[in-house]
């Protein structure tokens, strides 16, 4: 019964309720209406009152049947015992059947009962699924008596509106903080490239330089991955349809031209298409891949292959690479969280590229999941919605 819905318990509560006060009533009926004389006796009429005068005309004489149940000798206890009992068994058996066909309309009273008790119940429930789902503006403005289910409507309500107010202001400052920032950097990039390109430049000073550009180019993969978690996932438009095969096999062969860390690649591309912001599925694929490269073992291996379905699209990469604990691989998909870091030797990186991911597919009404491999390194899994 710990499985069944509630509309079927409280159906059957309602039922068991009737089924008890029922049977409690039909007793006390059948109590207090066993017969102290049983149906069918009979008794001498009563002799009206008559003057000395008054001569009564005879009557023929009919003898008398004596298994006529209404001339029943009343100073008979044998008959009279057995008609009692005929009459009490028939009280009760119509009881019983009465008790049945109650439970039958009880069952089904409450089973509608139950439908709309119930009801405000499955509007409270489709709002969290909606809520859940990034649509924080749903509310469920719940109509009826100030009772114990309004009241908890108003609190989810009010609840999803300061969640609402929450979101919005974190994903504001986000996106204000990364746009301030920018501007700085750029003007850094600027005034490096410039000096870096003087005649009377030394070596000191383009090597000053180059780790100059190298700092930048970090700090600006740390503001596009703050862009794209700023990114609200009911304002991205999905009006692009992109070939999932085409777009990795291209951003490989870059990868693979400034491939410093010899790193053999494999790929299998099948036709995988998805609607989506092509420049964000393009970001989430280069995350992956640069990710896949940048933590791996040295001269070791990455493979990359796409799966079309007629429901979904879907994107894996394996790499090799350290051993990471089954348990703690959710982890790696939080913001600027690494498991393998090393500060003496720290990988470059912002620590943001998973967490960009994750809210791209989210975004585009997918997931991700990562499973790391017995013999070391990470396999990525992305299911994205079939165009």
């Amino acid at each position: 019964m710990k499985r069944w819905p509630l509309r079927v318990k409280l159906t059957l509560a309602y039922v068991m309720l009737t089924a008890v006060t029922g049977a409690i009533l039909l007793g006390l009926i059948l109590l207090m209406t066993r017969p102290a004389i049983p149906v069918g006796t009979a008794s001498e009429p009563p002799v009206p009152a008559s003057s000395p005068s008054d001569v009564a005309p005879e009557l023929p004489v009919t003898p008398a049947d004596p298994e006529d149940p209404e001339l029943v000798d009343a100073g008979d206890p044998e008959l009279a015992d057995t008609a009692g009992t005929v009459t009490y068994s028939s009280v009760l058996e119509s009881g019983v059947v009465a008790l049945v066909v109650v439970m039958a309309v009880a069952a089904v009273l409450g089973w509608l009962t139950a439908r709309r008790a119930l009801r405000p119940i499955r509007s409270i429930t489709s709002a969290a699924q909606r809520a859940a789902d990034q649509e924080l503006s749903t509310r469920i403005w719940l109509s009826g008596p100030n009772d114990e289910i309004k009241e908890l409507a108003d609190a989810f309500d009010h609840m999803l509106a300061r969640l609402e107010r929450s979101f919005a202001s974190q994903r504001r400052f986000l996106a204000n903080a990364a746009h301030e920032l920018k501007t700085p950097v750029a003007a850094q990039r600027a005034v490096t490239e410039v000096a870096m390109t003087r005649s009377d430049a030394g070596i000191g000073t383009k090597e000053l330089g180059r780790k100059l550009l190298a700092s930048l180019d970090h700090q600006q993969r740390v503001l596009t991955g703050l862009f794209a978690l700023a990114q609200n996932a009911e304002t991205v438009e999905r009006k692009d349809t992109v070939n999932l095969a085409g777009l990795t096999d291209d951003i490989l062969h870059e990868r693979i031209a400034r491939n410093d860390e010899q790193i053999k690649p494999t790929s299998e591309l099948d036709v995988a298409k998805v609607r989506g912001d092509a420049a964000l599925l393009e970001q989430l694929i280069r995350n992956l891949i640069d990710n896949a490269f940048v933590h791996n073992e040295p001269c070791g291996w990455v493979s990359v292959r796409t799966i079309g379905t007629t429901t979904e699209s879907v994107l894996e990469i394996a790499n090799g690479g350290n051993h990471i604990d089954t348990t703690k691989a959710g982890q790696l998909f939080e913001p600027f969280r690494r498991l393998c870091f090393n500060r003496a030797d720290p990988p470059p990186g912002s620590g943001l590229g998973l967490s960009v991911v994750r809210a791209i597919a989210e975004a585009h009404g997918g997931s991700v999941t990562a499973r790391p491999r017995d013999e070391g390194g990470l396999v990525v899994r992305v299911c994205l919605p079939a165009a």
